[in-house]
């Protein structure tokens, strides 16, 4: 299906199941809707309502403009809730999709039921002394460069998924990077699951202590591999989150 929000046309799957409250997956940055097809497949066999969506940029879904912020993609998962009279989710976000998560809980708490953070981005990074070196000297050559003192092509500089971009999401995906949700933690009461790779190198462990110490009502499962942990340790991801869906975080139904 499709629907106009924000001003950009949206791809997105809605299945309404017995449950009034929807189950709402948001992939990561570079995934789309059927990154989490397993889970949306499980939960649709369970009969619950599920709701996924393409964020803008990717799937189906239409480019999003230069000016494009966390908070646009928000306002879509809102206006996405809004267009098809949901009043209550359950939010499963990876990654990318975390961001958007915590900030729907920030400024949603009264749609906000649980919340399921997948090796969840939005917390600034600690930076090793070499990594803030060279993002130090990156700095300075942009600088010179915007200057007109300098031509070096600075595309050898970040990830090979940075530079396999198109050019019209990198000044979002920059400006989205640098924005830290830890502001948001505190304010977070819905019961929270923290599911994370022991061995995530793109959102390290020390990420999913932090989340864990600021947001109350949550608790974290470790799963064996890296950033897409949940993939590799499917049936365990699949038991856990069930589980978690069907009782509170402290066991009580």
């Amino acid at each position: 299906m499709k629907k106009r929000l924000n001003g950009l046309n949206i791809t997105y799957r809605f299945h309404q199941g017995k449950t009034e409250t929807v189950n709402l997956i948001l992939h990561g940055w570079g995934g789309n809707l059927n990154s989490f097809r397993f889970l949306e497949n499980f939960l649709i066999q369970k009969d619950y309502s599920v709701l996924t969506l393409d964020f803008p940029g990717f799937g189906g879904s239409e480019m999003p403009r230069d000016d494009f912020t966390l908070d646009d993609y928000f306002k879509i998962v809102d206006e996405l809730l809004e267009a098809n009279g949901i009043k209550k989710v359950n939010i499963i976000a990876h990654s990318f999709g975390g961001r958007v998560a915590l900030l729907f809980a920030f400024n949603k708490p009264q749609k906000l039921n649980k919340l399921v953070l997948v090796d969840s981005a939005g917390l600034k990074p600690k930076f090793s002394l070499t990594r803030s070196i060279k993002i130090l000297h990156y700095k300075f050559l942009k600088m010179l460069k915007s200057k007109g003192l300098i031509k070096r092509d600075l595309t050898n500089f970040g990830s090979a998924d940075y530079k396999a971009m198109p050019e019209g999401l990198k000044p979002v995906f920059n400006r989205i990077v640098n924005t830290d949700l830890t502001y948001t933690l505190k304010t977070i009461s819905s019961p929270t699951l923290i599911v994370w790779g022991k061995d995530d190198e793109a959102t390290p462990y020390y990420m999913a202590k932090k989340l864990n110490k600021n947001i109350k009502d949550s608790a974290i499962i470790t799963l064996d591999g890296g950033h897409f942990a949940y993939l590799q340790n499917s049936n365990k991801f699949l038991l856990v989150l069930e589980n978690f869906l069907r009782e509170n975080i402290d066991g009580n139904t």
